[in-house]
């Protein structure tokens, strides 16, 4: 096996792991939404609830395929099978059969998975008009690691094809950039409480974040 081979097969080994880490840490947020849905009786808030649950458990699944390809591509090469052509009576390609899969291909089809779950993630987070306050992490230091360990994943299978397309990593940089945005804003966590906020200090918490201001309004009318 050659250095390169090495390297490559490194990239994949990398993705898996950080795949994993995903996968197990969208448990805590989508337990919490589930949670949330069930104790939400405004229909409006319930919805939106409903609808990031679902994007969440979506997420999952798409992180589970994108696993399995990748398992297939790391097989495809320890088994010596490339992009692999029937032959005829010469020994020629015989292209009216099926070719055999290739490495390369299937992560092409991992990549996209990869994008697809960041588009999700990006839905699940979308604030609505009425309701901007809940387009946050309900566990903020699990979703992180959710974001940054989706970004390593992308960023290590376009690592392993730019061996053979030297532009797929800008082909899905809109997606490394919205995870980062993701993470920016949706992952915000809430400082340690001692004795707590006087008056004062909330009052300026609102007036210094619209978002903050909303969410108190949205909060206010739930419980009126």
């Amino acid at each position: 096996m050659t250095p390169q081979q090495d390297a490559t097969e490194d990239h994949i080994r990398s993705a898996v792991t950080a795949l994993v880490r995903v996968f197990e840490n969208l448990g805590a947020e989508h337990q919490a939404l589930t949670a949330e849905e069930a104790k939400t009786s405004a229909k409006e808030r319930r919805g939106t609830v409903v609808r990031m649950a679902e994007d969440i458990a979506q997420t999952a699944r798409t992180i589970s395929s994108t696993i399995m390809e990748l398992a297939t591509a790391r097989g495809l090469r320890d088994l010596g099978v490339p992009h692999q052509f029937a032959k005829d009576a010469e020994g020629r390609d015989y292209s009216p059969l099926l070719t055999l899969p290739a490495p390369s291909d299937t992560l092409y089809d991992a990549v996209t998975y990869l994008s697809e779950a960041a588009d999700t993630l990006g839905r699940a987070y979308e604030p609505t008009k009425k309701n901007p306050g809940l387009a946050v992490a309900r566990c903020p230091s699990h979703m992180k690691v959710v974001f940054t360990s989706l970004g390593t994943a992308l960023g290590a299978v376009c690592a392993d094809l730019a061996t053979k397309d030297a532009e797929v990593a800008q082909d899905y940089a809109a997606a490394q950039a919205l995870l980062v945005r993701l993470e920016d804003r949706v992952c915000r966590t809430v400082p340690a409480q001692g004795a707590g906020l006087n008056a004062d200090e909330v009052a300026a918490a609102i007036r210094a974040d619209p978002a903050v201001a909303r969410a108190a309004a949205a909060a206010l009318a739930e419980s009126a």
